[in-house]
């Protein structure tokens, strides 16, 4: 394969202090945590030169490293906030492997534990289209919305409401329109992000031209509800490798 002559990191995000969900990367399905899978299906690619958990807990990495994974840093608390954003522990990995190791990756791959269920063919299809394209600075997973932004609004103080989206459509009032007629749209499936780490910078991971690689739907855990829907994909976990794998 073509990317195999590539420097292609994996990173998986797993900071400890999820205030929804307390712990969340640590929640099991089928007796195996989030943050196993991912670090499975990661091994199960076979293409990463890295696979770096980027945690800023102790017993975090004592976890991954029971996984068979070594955690060569620990993530700064400031960047483990709330409010902190990926580009800050994407950099920080960075700068952390050129200081520490001399290495420069050409790709990173983003997993996040909250999104198990992936293929491994889909990361392959990415890793191709990035390496093919010298006009797409990254790709990302998304998957069709029931729910068309042409009818989402912005709600102000007094509740006057402005729509989401202009009007680029051939209805004056899209939002007044049968929603079989507009244009469809998309979610963020978060299944993974590929960076093409040339076109990162200190305020951008995705740059401007963003591939919208559409998958299949699965769940993306941020609520207590979300991960109680993973019961519906329980042979999916009872069958993980074969899973990733078709």
């Amino acid at each position: 394969m073509t990317f195999l002559k590539k420097k292609i990191i994996a990173i998986i995000p797993c900071r400890s202090g999820s205030k929804k969900i307390i712990n969340k990367n640590l929640l099991k399905i089928n007796n195996r945590t989030l943050l196993y899978y991912s670090i499975l299906f990661a091994k199960e690619c076979k293409f990463f030169d890295k696979i770096i958990v980027s945690t800023d807990s102790l017993k975090y990495k004592k976890k991954v490293e029971r996984y068979g994974l070594e955690v060569p840093f620990l993530r700064p608390k400031k960047i483990s906030r709330d409010s902190s954003t990926d580009i800050e522990f994407i950099q920080h990995c960075l700068v952390y492997l050129k200081k520490s190791e001399n290495y420069v990756p050409d790709y990173i791959v983003h997993l996040r534990p909250t999104s198990p269920l992936r293929k491994i063919n889909d990361i392959k299809k990415g890793l191709r289209l990035l390496i093919k394209s010298k006009s797409i600075d990254s790709v990302k997973t998304i998957t069709e919305s029931n729910h068309t932004v042409y009818k989402s609004w912005f709600l102000n103080k007094k509740n006057i409401i402005s729509p989401v989206t202009k009007n680029n459509t051939n209805f004056s009032e899209p939002f007044n329109s049968p929603r079989q007629f507009l244009p469809k749209s998309y979610v963020q499936s978060a299944l993974f992000d590929i960076y093409k780490v040339k076109s990162t910078t200190k305020k951008s991971l995705s740059g401007k031209h963003i591939y919208g690689l559409i998958t299949d739907k699965f769940v993306d855990i941020d609520t207590k509800s979300d991960f109680k829907k993973l019961n519906n994909y329980i042979n999916n976990f009872k069958n993980f490798k074969f899973f990733i794998r078709n």
